[in-house]
This record gives C-alpha cells, structure tokens and sequence, in this order.
C-alpha cells in the first residue's frame, strides 16, 4: 500500500507509536522518534533502546503504527500495519547508521545514542483515525 506526501511528512516530522505484539499476545508500544519513510510503502526506523519490541519482532513481525498531527485546522491522525524485519548489516543497516548520523548533528542529546538494529516495516494498510466534519455540520 502507498503512503501519501501527507503521511509521510507526519510520519518524518513526528514521534509516532509503535505497537507489537509476543506470540502469546502480550502487547507492547513504543514511542518511536526515529524513524523515515524511505519509500511510499517503507518505514525505516532506528533501534536504540528496543528490549521488548526488538523480542516481539522477533517472535511476531506484525506491526502497527499510529501518527497523527492534531494542533493544526485540519486535524490528521493515521494507523498504518505492515510487517517488519530486523538488519544488524547491510544497505538498510548503513541507511539506520546515515539516520543516527543525521540525528547526532541536529541534537546534542543524541550525541551518545548507539544504533542496536534497524527496522524495515513493509507497509500494508493505511487507515484515517480522524473523522472530517462536511460544511457547517
């Protein structure tokens, strides 16, 4: 599924969520503020700090994310599910690393982090969590 322009600004310009879930159904959320549309139908995301999501990955890649941008006149909020996969090496990998990179120079307080993996999630379903109100209604 593609993501639109709009979507994927919200998604570049704002910490989102990101839920897993184990094999046994326990479920876990992160805020994640790391992390690129890198295509319209891929989320590259930084891990820095991922313990039990790095393990629900690991058991279940089934994800869902949430974003959503609610000060502006016409609020956006969206739920997007895909599937992910782990890199410790490679091309993705090397994308995770120019992210910290980038990350490092624009913050101070990044000056420490130290990328663990990267996360690729291939997106599936796009859903609107905003209803718009027609006319004067």
């Amino acid at each position: 599924m593609k993501m639109s322009e709009e979507i994927q600004e919200m998604i570049n310009e704002n910490v989102v969520h990101l839920a897993t879930t184990s094999n046994d159904g326990k479920p876990n959320v992160v805020p994640v503020g790391a992390i690129r549309a890198i295509s319209d139908s891929e989320l590259l995301i930084v891990d820095v700090l991922f313990d039990k999501t790095k393990k629900n990955l690991l058991e279940n890649p089934h994800v869902a994310i949430a974003v959503e941008v609610l000060g502006k006149e016409s609020p956006s909020a969206y739920q997007l599910k895909g599937q992910a996969q782990i890199f410790t090496s490679g091309e993705v990998f090397e994308k995770a690393e120019e992210m910290v990179e980038e990350l490092r120079k624009r913050h101070s307080r990044h000056s420490n982090i130290k990328l663990k993996s990267a996360v690729l999630v291939e997106v599936e379903e796009i859903y609107s969590t905003v209803r718009h109100k027609k006319g004067g209604e």
